[in-house]
């Protein structure tokens, strides 16, 4: 009997190991499912970083491009049936590039790259990024030789010359004023600071408040004049035997509220620091004027007079100027470039009455007369005027706050309307350029913007307040620079997410 009931426990572990087998093999599969998901998973991830690199080398693609032609075009334009471009570095993968002008001369440039190809695509990423001109505009306002400003004028922003500045009497600059070979001369009760309010309303803060010059005679303020950050009066390198003896680069009269560091003497009211005279401090460094660089290929839908042949100073008219004084100067916008035969000033553009409908642009080798404009008004908040005139009076000719043979120049009530004066994106934002002669006369002239030229006259207030929105003018400085970055989903409209 007992026999028997041992017989029927044969096959038991029979049993047990097949459940075990069983049980491992299970685990087994779900080992090699879990790991073929995270090699998966890993090489997915890897296939999305690669094609990335792959949509970068078309924008790489494309900025070199630009950087050698502004007029380039693509090889693989975005949404082309056909036409795809491959990375130089060898990568896996496909990409197709497009770029287009905008506003003022910006270049938004949408790649999108493919894994491992455009017709057997896996992975698809869409990347834009946008250049603009590299930052130019700085100051406020700005001279290549001597600055004069006259009486009661107010001005927000840093003030630059190469040569000597006359500040008039009751002139408020809220900003710095550097001269790298001359000296700085501030009239009566005339005052540089850090933050002021204006009479407009307009806040200016966070600014040095400074005067620093590298030139004779150094500084020198009337009475009630003041300096509410430092006052310096360096000397250039060739001064021998040094400070010791200096007669010259001297602070005088008014109050420097800051440190007064002078190579000479320094007699101002310092209530604050010790003044430090006799003490040989590096000049300001000479900033040039920068430099203009006309491309048509910068400005869509530009107006050109002549308007056949190749648009550019080469390719000049005698009936230019009168053209373009024919157009109604009403709600412009667009970009325009007058090239005149034989400028003069008796060619002059005439900008009296001028109102703007959008961005503006003019670009001349003759000379412009803003004349009696009153306030240059727009339709749509937050616009930019550029007025560049090429045109250098001959040597010998003047130009005053009276007129004579000006570069530009406008009297009486010259406005560009700055809209709320608490909003720096609304209203007008301008910049005035010439490498010749500046002048502007009489009060009520205002702006947000810069003026800059070779040589400047301002008489009784023309009002600056600096706008950063002019820092980053087309033509000037040595490129573009890139500004955004952003990706887009591969389905998304071109141009969508900038």
């Amino acid at each position: 009997m007992l026999s028997r009931l041992r017989r029927e426990e044969e096959g038991f572990a029979l049993v047990t190991a097949i459940i075990l087998l069983t049980v491992m093999t299970l685990l087994m599969v779900v080992a090699l499912s879990a790991g073929n998901a995270a090699f998966n998973l890993a090489e997915n991830g890897a296939r999305w970083s690669r094609t990335l690199g792959v949509a970068e080398s078309g924008l790489n693609d494309a900025i070199g491009r630009l950087t050698a032609d502004r007029a380039a075009t693509s090889d693989c334009a975005v949404d082309d049936p056909v036409d795809v471009c491959t990375p130089i570095d060898g990568q896996d993968g496909e990409y197709q590039v497009s770029w287009r002008t905008v506003g003022a001369g910006d270049v938004e440039i949408e790649s999108v790259g493919y894994y491992p190809t455009m017709t057997g695509a896996r992975q698809i990423r869409k990347v834009q990024i946008l250049l603009e001109p590299i930052p130019t505009f700085r100051y406020a306002l700005f001279s290549a030789s001597d600055m004069e400003v006259k009486n009661d004028q107010n001005i927000a922003g840093d003030i630059y010359a190469t040569n000597s500045v006359t500040i008039g009497q009751n002139t408020t600059i809220c900003g710095s004023v550097l001269s790298a070979n001359g000296g700085v001369t501030m009239a009566n009760n005339s005052v540089v600071l850090k933050s002021h309010t204006f009479p407009s309303g307009h806040e200016c803060t966070d600014k040095e408040g400074s005067v620093w010059t590298g030139g004779e005679p150094g500084i020198a303020m009337s009475n009630g004049a003041r300096t509410e950050g430092d006052a310096k009066a360096s000397a250039p390198s060739s001064v021998s035997p040094g400070c010791a003896t200096q007669a010259l680069y001297n602070i005088t009269g008014g109050t420097v509220e800051g440190q007064a560091t002078a190579c000479g003497t320094i007699t101002s009211s310092v209530p604050n620091l010790p003044a430090q005279p006799r003490t040989l401090t590096e000049p300001p460094a000479v900033v040039p004027l920068p430099a203009f660089t006309f491309d048509p290929t910068n400005y869509p839908s530009l107006n050109c007079y002549p308007s056949s042949g190749t648009c550019g100073a080469t390719n000049t008219s005698a009936t230019a100027v009168t053209q373009f004084n024919a157009v109604s100067k009403s709600d412009m916008s667009g970009s325009f470039a007058i090239w005149q035969t034989q400028p003069s000033k008796t060619t002059r553009i005439d900008l009296d009455g001028l109102s703007l409908g959008g961005d503006l642009t003019i670009i001349t080798n003759a000379p412009i007369d803003l004349g009696n404009t009153g306030t240059i008004s727009t339709s749509v908040p937050g616009v930019t005027v550029v007025i560049v005139s090429l045109y250098v009076p001959p040597t010998g000719t003047t130009c005053t706050t009276n007129g004579g043979d000006c570069s530009i120049y406008g009297k009486n009530s010259v406005v560009f309307d700055s809209g709320t004066s608490t909003d720096p994106d609304d209203g007008v934002a301008g910049v005035l350029y010439t490498p010749g002669k500046m002048a502007f006369k009489n009060s009520s002239n205002s702006a947000e913007g810069a003026l800059y030229a070779g040589s400047m006259n301002i008489k009784n207030g023309f009002d600056i307040v600096y706008n950063s929105r002019i820092e980053r003018i087309l033509g000037f400085g040595t490129g573009l620079e890139q500004t955004l970055w952003n990706e887009c989903r591969p389905t998304s409209d071109p141009w969508a997410c900038l």
